[in-house]
């Protein structure tokens, strides 16, 4: 018995159980694995042991690890954009910067609740391993989109003025987000996107930071550093709190 609740608790069936293999029951106990002992442990036929069925019934839905990994990384973006979506949708009709900081926090608790898929999104932790583009960076922008609303709108309202550092770029990065734009149909002015760039590398870094546990002994609490550091270039940018 004490054998049978174990193995349940590891996703596996008792003995004798033969559990129907899915895409789903694939994808979870892959990002299991993963959680355990990182990228390095992940294959077809580790999935397959774990679920102790054999390696066809894997093959059955996904033909190599590159073809699982990009499913993964499929949901990951898609999870990252359910969330991020329904938070812009309860703040759609207030104020932009409320709405921009509640966007940026729902990503930071994504995130905390979502280690395996934050990896999987923030980089390549497969080496050789490079997602499809044609799929994933409209899956990439997809999350943010919500961000990229709150700035234009209030660069449009005038609650958002671009630094003047911001204001003359570099002819590599103009270059850039011209072709950026071009790629993502998105309109919106080179200094706005650097401003972008800018506070997902704040967010982004500040969430990397506490997962891997850095910000905790220095700060101590790394949600109020974190709020601190969004009001901030909030502030920075010019939108300012209503009174």
């Amino acid at each position: 018995m004490r054998k049978a609740a174990e193995r349940a608790a590891r996703g596996r069936p008792a003995r004798g159980v033969r559990r129907p293999v899915t895409a789903v029951l694939i994808k979870t106990t892959a990002r299991r694995l993963m959680a355990e002992g990182g990228t390095a442990g992940l294959s077809l036929r580790a999935v397959a042991r774990r679920l102790e069925v054999t390696a066809p019934a894997i093959y059955n839905y996904f033909h190599r690890l590159e073809d699982l990994i990009t499913a993964l990384v499929v949901d990951a973006f898609t999870s990252l954009a359910l969330a991020m979506e329904a938070t812009e949708g309860e703040h759609a009709p207030g104020d932009v910067r409320e709405r921009l900081c509640a966007l940026c926090a729902t990503y930071r608790t994504w995130s905390l609740a979502h280690p395996v898929d934050v990896e999987l999104i923030s980089g390549s932790p497969f080496p050789g391993y490079r997602p499809p583009d044609e799929l994933c960076l409209p899956l990439g922008r997809r999350p943010f989109l919500g961000i990229f609303r709150c700035f234009i709108e209030a660069h449009r309202c005038g609650r958002l003025v671009i630094p003047e550092e911001y204001r003359a770029l570099p002819p590599a990065m103009a270059s850039g987000i011209r072709a950026w734009r071009r790629q993502s149909g998105i309109e919106m002015p080179d200094g706005l996107v650097a401003l972008l760039v800018d506070g997902w590398a704040r967010i982004h870094g500040m969430v990397l930071l506490e997962l891997h546990g850095h910000t905790r002994p220095l700060l101590g609490d790394p949600a109020a550093f974190y709020r601190l550091e969004i009001e901030a270039f909030a502030d920075w940018m010019g939108m300012k709190k209503k009174r």
